[in-house]
């Protein structure tokens, strides 16, 4: 089928099922870890918030040759419904800031890659990532977030530098932290979890002198997790526990990977090369936070970029 004119015919089929009062488009702004994928635009007339649904590779390479097109705009219209009636009326319209703002949260992506996507949004360079904005809902116990725009600023009259303060107070709210051993978040044992959340010290030490090496630390939804690592305090209690500067590798957005720097029986250099293999395994490297590998000096109470050279010591 010709480029782009399977897009339309999906449009179309699109629009026959939805009615006239919504409008269907392709999204051309990228938006954050959005690469080979065709997103499609859906918002309802007088609504603020639109829904984006992604095609994947995959399913694009499918449709370009026709086949699946109603089927699967029957598939985007059920996932459009069930997004929608999980969002609020008030966020629906885009109104009423003071109601909205106690759900703004920030959230670690990758900064490249991502370079056209971070043009339309507010963002803020961390290290050599991106701390950017998000509108979180949880209906029902399933958590939804929408990331916030530039425009979203100019609607609601307000500066990056008010989204970041207020963000700042939300997110370890919102996002608790938690911290689980390999074994503990893979089969995830709730009572981990729960003596994890109780004495985040008291499991980490436990396990530590039980042998255990690794840690993972993310929040208690599992979404956007490797923003823990900016939550004021977090990492220092941790050094203090051990003793130990801290390594941090990040698996993903969602997660990283902590273990006592003295540790370590591998090489800064060892551990990039693990991250790298890491995000290349990753479909697309959707989830990739950094080919980086970083540690918390408990000297300066900060996190840095670790370099070949760093000296696992602590005094």
């Amino acid at each position: 089928m010709e480029s782009e004119k399977w897009l339309q015919e999906l449009f179309n089929k699109l629009r026959e099922r939805l009615g006239e009062e919504y409008q269907v488009t392709k999204v051309d702004k990228p938006v954050l870890n959005s690469a080979g994928k065709v997103q499609i635009g859906i918002v309802k007339n007088r609504e603020r918030t639109g829904i984006l649904l992604n095609l994947g590779p995959g399913k694009v390479q499918r449709l370009k040759t026709g086949i699946g097109l109603k089927e699967e705009a029957g598939f985007l219209v059920e996932r459009y419904l069930e997004k929608r009636s999980a969002l609020r009326r008030e966020l629906l319209a885009g109104e009423w800031f003071e109601r909205m703002k106690e759900r703004i949260v920030y959230a670690l992506e990758r900064m490249e890659g991502n370079e056209e996507a971070l043009k339309h949004i507010p963002w803020e360079p961390y290290l050599d990532m991106a701390i950017v904005f998000y509108l979180v809902e949880t209906p029902g116990g399933d958590t939804n977030y929408r990331v916030i725009s530039n425009h979203d600023l100019e609607v609601w009259k307000v500066s990056k530098e008010e989204i970041f303060q207020i963000a700042k107070e939300n997110t370890p709210r919102l996002g608790v932290p938690l911290l689980l051993t390999p074994e503990d978040a893979v089969g995830e044992n709730k009572e981990g979890e729960e003596e994890s959340l109780k004495d985040m010290e008291g499991y980490l030490l436990k396990h530590t002198y039980k042998g255990v090496s690794a840690f993972v630390l993310t929040n208690q939804y599992g979404l956007y997790g490797a923003s823990v690592i900016l939550y004021d305090g977090l990492l220092e209690r941790i050094a203090w526990a051990w003793r130990d500067d801290v390594l941090v590798i990040p698996s993903s957005i969602n997660e990283v990977m902590i273990l006592p720097a003295c540790g370590s029986t591998k090489s800064i250099q060892q551990w990039r090369e693990i991250v790298k293999e890491m995000n290349q395994e990753e479909p697309e490297n959707e989830m990739a936070l950094s080919d980086s590998v970083y540690f918390y000096d408990h000297k300066e109470g900060k996190l840095c970029i670790a370099t070949d050279d760093y000296k696992m010591i602590f005094d």
